[in-house]
């Protein structure tokens, strides 16, 4: 008998081991591109979980559109043909587009409203959850009793969800600066489901030089790395088997100011390269983008950062490779966190142009974390 339950416990631990999250992100603004990427085109890439990017709020806690042409009409509608026996859907509250002085007052003024507007929103879609982005609380334009307001509007939200049996996420940032002023570890490991750990573009755009995207580990360039901001997320004690490490698929372009003279990591730029000829934001490229391109360029690797960047004439890019996001799944799965995020689908390779498949962040992920189901 003893044998038998030592037996089932095992394979019980075993199995927990390796129960890994693939939460994948739709941002709601590929609807709109000159060729649209609509959510229905993501089911191939299997995630467990899949998060709506497009609903922001007011600062009296009502809920709105990001896209108002595109989300409530066309996107949640399309997004729901994504649900699957093994997935979640979730839409994501706030995030980049999203003002934290907008959070702020909402939480502090209107927290019943806002909770039951989430509330209202989850039903009337049919949604598993919801992602609450707020980009972050105690700053860019947050008050000092955010962090206080935050916690308050987590429990309180987690109590409405547990009514509806709904998933709370929240995502944070990857930089160990706000995270002492913005959340409290304790409450996130009691009341999220799970959390977000946006491990990329760790200077948000302020950048006056080439940056990496996201460098695995610090060097005198790049003192915040995916290493660095996860050990300080662990370090607060946040319970790690809630923390996903999310990841970019998309690539980032500047310009350099003088590729004659200098044209490595640190060199000067003269701001955003080039945009998508598609998504067409300056200093942003999807793979499927950047792939059509990327003969032309030649590459640098850095085996201490483990990054690689591209450079041609006066552009320079850096972004993810397999062999950078191999290492990333591996320090997932070697420092027991609960999975890994895909941000953003829609960035990925969505239609095989650079060879390796479609969706080749999340189908590596599934490789790696998910092979010894």
């Amino acid at each position: 008998m003893m044998k038998a339950v030592l037996c089932l416990i095992f394979t019980l631990c075993r199995y927990q081991s390796f129960a890994q999250n693939i939460v994948c992100y739709y941002d709601g603004r590929a609807g709109t591109y000159a060729t649209p990427v609509l959510p229905e085109a993501l089911q191939s890439a299997n995630c467990t979980h899949y998060t709506y990017i497009g609903i922001g709020l007011t600062s009296k806690g009502d809920l709105r559109e990001l896209n108002p042409n595109f989300d409530l009409k066309t996107g949640l509608p399309s997004f729901l043909q994504l649900r699957s026996p093994t997935s979640k859907l979730l839409v994501l509250l706030g995030g980049i587009y999203e003002s934290s002085a907008t959070f702020s007052t909402a939480v502090a003024a209107s927290l019943d409203s806002l909770i039951n507007n989430v509330a209202l929103f989850l039903t009337r879609h049919n949604l598993d959850g919801v992602d609450v982005d707020w980009r972050y609380p105690g700053s860019r334009g947050g008050k000092p009793n955010d962090k206080a307001n935050f916690q308050k509007f987590l429990i309180r939200l987690r109590a409405r969800l547990n009514m509806m049996n709904k998933l709370l996420a929240i995502s944070v940032s990857p930089n160990p600066a706000p995270s002492g002023v913005a959340y409290d570890a304790t409450t996130l490991s009691l009341y999220a489901d799970m959390i977000n750990v946006y491990a990329f573009n760790f200077t948000e755009g302020t950048e006056t030089v080439t940056t990496n995207l996201a460098p695995m580990y610090s060097n005198s360039a790049n003192p915040i790395s995916v290493n660095s901001s996860i050990s300080s997320w662990l370090s607060t004690k946040v319970r790690k088997n809630k923390l996903n490490l999310v990841v970019a698929t998309y690539a980032r372009s500047y310009t350099l100011a003088n590729a004659a003279s200098k044209s490595g990591l640190g060199a000067p730029t003269r701001g955003q390269g080039l945009a998508g000829t598609n998504s067409k934001q300056p200093g942003y490229l999807s793979q499927d983008e950047f792939c059509a391109i990327k003969s032309g360029y030649g590459n640098t690797s850095d085996a201490t950062t483990q990054t690689t960047f591209f450079a041609r004439d006066s552009s320079w890019v850096s972004s993810e490779t397999a062999d950078s996001l191999v290492q990333k799944y591996s320090y997932v799965i070697d420092s027991g966190l609960a999975g890994v995020g895909i941000y953003t689908l829609d960035w990925d390779d969505t239609s095989d142009g650079c060879g390796a498949g479609q969706f080749p962040a999340v189908q590596l992920a599934r490789d790696y974390l998910l092979s010894s189901y």
